[in-house]
């Protein structure tokens, strides 16, 4: 019996080694399709400064933090303000859309007319309320009316009975509306 040993040799490997990851690149090549685009969202800025060592100590970084939620809660109130605008703009459209139309009554005519004046007191007196309450010194304040009650969001982490008195009473007063009516909210 006449056994032959072959031996491998190193560059025997390195060729195989490089045919299968040949192999495994037109493979991937092939299954994720390299002309396909990408999506890509830019969310920020790039830094000119990118990978450079920056040294950050602890009270930058809670003012970092604390700059943030400010930015978070003073985009609630501007984003709920546009929301309610929005809501506003669209049931008043509606309403002009059934005054301007041949195939509706006067008397429903009259009920949509009487319903945009409704939707204007309304924000008429939304506007002085939010703009009184910032006159005793809330930075933000946003205004929420429905059918049942009014809800106030302000702008504090924590209200005094004296504030929550004041925002009671231009609320009230404004939407003359009784007090049980009135949820106040810290945001």
């Amino acid at each position: 019996m006449n056994f032959k040993f072959t031996v491998i040799k190193k560059n025997q490997i390195l060729a195989v080694a490089v045919t299968m990851m040949l192999v495994m690149a037109g493979y991937l090549n092939y299954r994720y399709d390299p002309t396909k685009p990408f999506e890509v969202e830019l969310t920020g800025k790039i830094e000119d400064n990118l990978g450079d060592a920056i040294f950050v100590n602890s009270t930058n970084i809670k003012e970092d933090v604390v700059e943030v939620f400010a930015k978070d809660n003073e985009d609630y109130f501007v984003q709920t303000r546009i929301d309610r605008a929005n809501t506003y703009a669209e049931q008043i459209e509606t309403y002009e859309n059934i005054i301007m139309s041949n195939s509706v009554s006067e008397e429903q005519k009259n009920g949509a007319q009487e319903e945009i004046n409704k939707i204007n007191k309304i924000r008429n007196s939304i506007t002085i309320a939010e703009n009184l309450i910032k006159l005793k010194g809330f930075d933000e304040v946003v205004i929420l009316v429905n059918t049942s009650s009014i809800n106030v969001i302000v702008d504090e982490d924590e209200l005094s009975k004296e504030q929550l008195a004041q925002i009671q009473n231009i609320v009230s007063r404004e939407f003359n509306v009784e007090i049980e009516k009135i949820h106040i909210t810290s945001k």
